[in-house]
């Protein structure tokens, strides 16, 4: 039976293990960023063991291999972060403390996020919105929903071109169109809608490139080509209702992410981007 959390589980069995066995166990608490996302050779050659030695690891604290290991490190890593500044908003608070709460899980919320993500991982994603014949985005719901709309418009402001898509139907219909050159690029923080997964394997299996902004440990993580990981806790039911960080946080991303491709394609880009801005402030200007 898995443990409740593998990393407190790696920690207490560490001293029992055979020798090889424990210096993969130092080696993935000494960088569980690294332990989640390698190889097998990967590991190996980091902990300086054999690739045998690394499954026998895997099996020795309770997973069934490679895989399942790094699904169960991935999901203690989520699991463990210390970040609950947003349980704490009472309903008594004034509005100045609830304030404070608020831009701090914010901000906590965003560190978190930038420290889990791999800078590699995300260098991968702009190469291949850059390089895109068209980005079709997957979300459900009021926070990811709106969140895949809003990476669309992002992504037609530096001329690519993109749509975005929360109906389930219209999900699987537009991810069985999908053709190689295309990327599906899902968001979903807990990883688990059965409507976007299923869509994005769909996507995957038309030869489309496939993108996910997500919680690490998520089943929508290992369905995808490219994997951006956050470690952000659900929101818990409180009252009040508490801020959604996950929301602003998967906003910041895609922002991010765009200025990327921007990047990429400048100057071109840039230039589309600033004259799109003009003509929006103009057009405003003109209504006021």
């Amino acid at each position: 039976m898995p443990a409740a959390n593998l990393i407190h589980h790696i920690r207490d069995v560490a001293g029992s293990l055979r020798p090889a066995e424990r210096k993969v166990a130092d080696m993935v608490l000494g960088d569980v960023d690294f332990a989640m996302r390698a190889s097998i050779t990967e590991l190996a050659q980091r902990a300086d063991v054999s690739e045998p030695s690394v499954t026998r690891f895997c099996r020795a604290v309770g997973a069934h291999g490679l895989r399942d290991f790094k699904m169960q490190l991935a999901q203690s890593a989520a699991g463990g972060v210390p970040y609950a500044a947003f349980a704490e908003v009472a309903s008594d608070d004034g509005i100045g403390t609830l304030l404070d709460k608020v831009a701090d899980a914010v901000v906590q919320g965003v560190a978190h996020a930038r420290a889990s993500l791999d800078p590699a991982v995300v260098e991968a994603a702009v190469a291949a919105l850059g390089r895109a014949r068209r980005v079709v985005f997957f979300g459900v719901g009021a926070g990811s929903g709106l969140v895949a709309q809003d990476a669309a418009l992002s992504m037609l402001r530096v001329d690519i071109a993109a749509s975005a898509f929360v109906d389930a139907h219209l999900q699987r219909l537009y991810a069985g169109m999908m053709e190689p050159g295309d990327v599906a690029f899902a968001i979903s923080q807990s990883g688990r809608s059965v409507e976007v997964n299923e869509s994005m394997q769909i996507a995957k299996e038309r030869g489309a490139t496939t993108i996910a902004l997500t919680n690490a440990g998520s089943r929508l993580a290992w369905i995808v080509d490219i994997a951006l990981l956050l470690r952000l806790p659900a929101s818990p039911a409180a009252e009040p209702p508490a801020p959604g960080v996950a929301r602003l946080v998967h906003l910041a991303v895609i922002d991010a992410l765009a200025i990327g491709v921007a990047q990429r394609l400048a100057p071109n880009a840039l230039k589309k981007l600033r004259d799109a801005n003009a003509r929006s402030d103009e057009r405003a200007a003109g209504d006021a």
